[in-house]
This record gives C-alpha cells, sequence and structure tokens, in this order.
C-alpha cells in the first residue's frame, strides 16, 4: 500500500522522478548555424551563456553587437528560466529586448545531442523547431 501511494504521488507530481537539467550543457563557446552554414566561423556571432547562483536567470553573452529581428542591436541580454528539464530549459527573454511580440518572448532552448541544440518558440506546436541549430565551438 505504501508503494502504491508513491507511486501514485509521482505519477500526479509530474516531477518526483524528472530528471535535473545539466547545467554542464551551457558551458563553452557558442555559435549558431542557419541554412547549411558552418556555425563556428569567425564572421558568425558567438557567444557564452551564464546562469546565476540560483538558476532563475539566463544571460546571453555575445563576441560582438548582434542585429535582433526588431532591429536592435545587442550584445548581452537576459532570460528569466521558467523550467528546467533534463535536456532542455523554458526560458522568457527579459525587457531589453524591446520589440519583441509576447508570442516570441518565451522559448524552448532543447539539446539534442552533445555540442547541439535547437529552439522552439512555446506559440508554436510541440514538435515545431526554427531553422537555428546552436553548435558548440572549439576554445
Amino acid at each position: 500500500m505504501h508503494r502504491t501511494f508513491l507511486l501514485g504521488l509521482a505519477i500526479s507530481s509530474g516531477t518526483a522522478f524528472a530528471q535535473d537539467f545539466n547545467w554542464k550543457l551551457l558551458e563553452g563557446n557558442w555559435a549558431e548555424s542557419t541554412k547549411h552554414q558552418f556555425g563556428c566561423r569567425p564572421d558568425n556571432v558567438h557567444q557564452s551563456f551564464e546562469v546565476s547562483s540560483d538558476r532563475k536567470t539566463l544571460k546571453l553573452k555575445n563576441d560582438r553587437r548582434w542585429k535582433i529581428g526588431t532591429g536592435a542591436e545587442v550584445t548581452e541580454y537576459s532570460a528569466t528560466i521558467v523550467s528546467a528539464e533534463r535536456n532542455s530549459l523554458i526560458i522568457k527573454y527579459g525587457p531589453e529586448l524591446q520589440g519583441i511580440l509576447p508570442e516570441y518572448r518565451d522559448w524552448e532552448m532543447r539539446f539534442i545531442g552533445p555540442g547541439t541544440y535547437r529552439w522552439r518558440a512555446l506559440s508554436w506546436p510541440k514538435d515545431e523547431f526554427n531553422d537555428v541549430i546552436g553548435v558548440k565551438c572549439a576554445q
């Protein structure tokens, strides 16, 4: 009876047996690839990720100015970490990224293999990702 109760509790909570996110996945120097181009090329923006000690904020730091979809240029910006699962983070971009439509503030960063991630806006269907592939670059 005791085991049945614990199993029921684990199933109803949904997180009791969930594996924690591997925060080491964010370490290193990253670049994003689109249109079948090599991501780590020297003329592409390279980025590093910094997680706050309370694991509630993700800071994204670029090695140069980068023009976002609204036309603004940024070198550093942040996002609130809404949730973390085994191989993905759900983030919400902060106010310093002005002009972003509400449906493009919340994103899933899913690690699909060693040194590789994909992006999905939470407003999209569950299995739909954009054409951006994040790749870990050599130091």
